[in-house]
């Protein structure tokens, strides 16, 4: 088994000097330039111009050899055929590591665009420089400062994060960000071609600030050696892959994006459950599963509490849970002789899933439903529908609809159970309302409560989180 490369310097650099950098606000070159200020990058930036004297405030640069000090990293924002000299400049002054946001190679399905992309690999090799990318966004690690755009958020975190496409990788960190991740080590490899997905999978396995790993992959050259560095990764943290390009036009769209070979999806399916990673087969599975597998524990069994939203969500919740895989047992005996002394007349008419619409004047709710179930030794998890449709009919909704999540936060906190909160999109003109759920929202994720969209979503989540930990045999 191979040794993970030292790519300490890649997401931790010292110093980075920006090649092609550009005055233009609207360029590739500046933006990486003020990336790294507004992320607060500790060490010197360089920026590497012909002409321009000074960008963003910082002295430019006509060459990477004109640089005072030393560089742990150079951002490639030149032409493709600036590349190869590129390579020389970096070996000259002993450069560990080359992103090439630079593109235009093999993913053209151009000859000649993927014979100069040979070259490049073959002469960085020569001099020892390591190359990301090319083709790609490139790298963001909050804590070491480094951003690949100026607007994305900052907290430092322990997700860690792969992705063949740049895009792809913006949205998991910004949407994943809104529901409470929080990333450590991201990097959008593009092409792949020097340091490819298994390299860095290997490496993110081993590093200690990386908890939990997700991957968006099109496609790999080397599939025993991605195998051996997934299996790798998986048997030490949990790694959930987003594996695109599955069907035919998928496949196509990845040939033409990053020069990849998706495979066959029977294949993918079958290595990556013996690899002991997650499989998602979408952006939405992928990120409800690093929302699970950061913020939630490993439900010990199908057992399913379930409470809140009206009559009809408790069917369609009922539903969800049980094509899942999933169990509803009945309220046990204890539970419900603790129903009977705060509201007899409910005692013997609460079913699992709760329907909160039932529970108005009775005293009970359906957070203390929850309580209680939680527990008792009759479930094994729990799933919580806010039914913030509710709130929005009653008095001061707002001010309720915020004090009944902070008494669900506070449950879904102390119990030793994992629990997931239900709280739906805010599909609702009134504008009041949108704000009010998405103020509820941005306290579930600052507290570190696992949200999601839909009860089907969350059901889903909790079989993949049970499957998961008894190996990978259905329910």
């Amino acid at each position: 088994m191979p040794e993970a490369a030292d790519l300490s310097l890649l997401f931790s650099p010292r110093s980075v000097a920006i090649a092609g950098a550009s005055a233009n606000v609207d360029s590739p070159g500046h933006d990486y330039v003020r990336s790294l200020q507004l992320a607060g990058f500790s060490g010197p930036i360089y920026p590497i111009n012909l002409r321009a004297p000074e960008i963003a405030g910082l002295k430019a640069y006509p060459s990477v050899a004109d640089v005072p000090g030393a560089v742990d990293l150079v951002i490639s924002c030149v032409p493709a055929s600036a590349v190869l000299d590129l390579i020389e400049q970096c070996a000259a002054r002993e450069v560990k590591f080359l992103h090439l946001f630079t593109g235009r190679f093999s993913e053209t399905g151009d000859a000649g665009a993927a014979s100069l992309e040979r070259r490049i690999v073959a002469r960085a090799a020569e001099r020892g420089v390591r190359i990301l990318g090319p083709n790609g966004m490139g790298l963001y690690h909050p804590a070491g400062g480094l951003s690949f755009r100026p607007d994305m958020p900052l907290e430092a975190g322990h997700v860690g994060f792969l992705s063949q496409s740049g895009n792809n990788a913006m949205e998991a960190i910004t949407r994943g960000h809104f529901r409470g991740l929080r990333f450590g080590k991201v990097a959008n490899y593009g092409n792949g071609l020097d340091l490819t997905p298994a390299v860095l999978l290997r490496y993110l396995g081993e590093d200690a600030e990386t908890k939990v790993i997700g991957a968006y992959v099109e496609g790999v050259a080397d599939g025993r050696a991605f195998f051996d560095a997934l299996t790798y990764a998986a048997a030490r943290k949990p790694v959930i892959i987003h594996k695109a390009g599955r069907t035919a036009a998928g496949a196509k769209s990845a040939a033409s994006h990053t020069a990849a070979l998706a495979g066959s999806a029977e294949v993918w399916s079958a290595a990556l459950a013996q690899s002991g990673a997650y499989e998602a087969r979408s952006q939405e599975h992928l990120l409800d599963l690093m929302v699970a597998t950061s913020m939630l524990g490993t439900p010990r069994g199908r057992n399913a509490a379930v409470v809140g939203g009206g009559g009809g969500r408790s069917v369609q919740s009922a539903d969800a849970v049980e094509e899942c895989g999933l169990i509803l047992p009945a309220l046990p005996g204890e539970v419900r002789e603790r129903v009977r002394e705060k509201a007899p007349a409910l005692a013997d008419w609460i079913r699992n899933p709760v329907d909160q619409s039932i529970l108005a004047g009775s005293g009970l709710s359906s957070n203390g439903l929850l309580e209680m179930m939680l527990q008792s030794e009759a479930y094994d998890f729990g799933i919580a529908n806010v039914g913030e449709d509710w709130f929005f009919g009653r008095p001061d909704a707002a001010d309720r609809l915020s004090h009944a999540c902070n008494r669900l936060a506070s449950i879904a906190k102390e119990s030793s159970k994992p629990v997931a909160v239900v709280l739906g999109p805010t599909e609702t003109a009134n504008r009041e309302h949108r704000a009010a759920v998405d103020a509820v929202r941005d306290s579930f994720a600052a507290q570190g409560i696992a949200v999601f969209p839909s009860v089907e979503r969350a059901a889903w989540m909790m079989a993949q989180l049970y499957t998961h930990l008894i190996g990978g045999k259905n329910p």
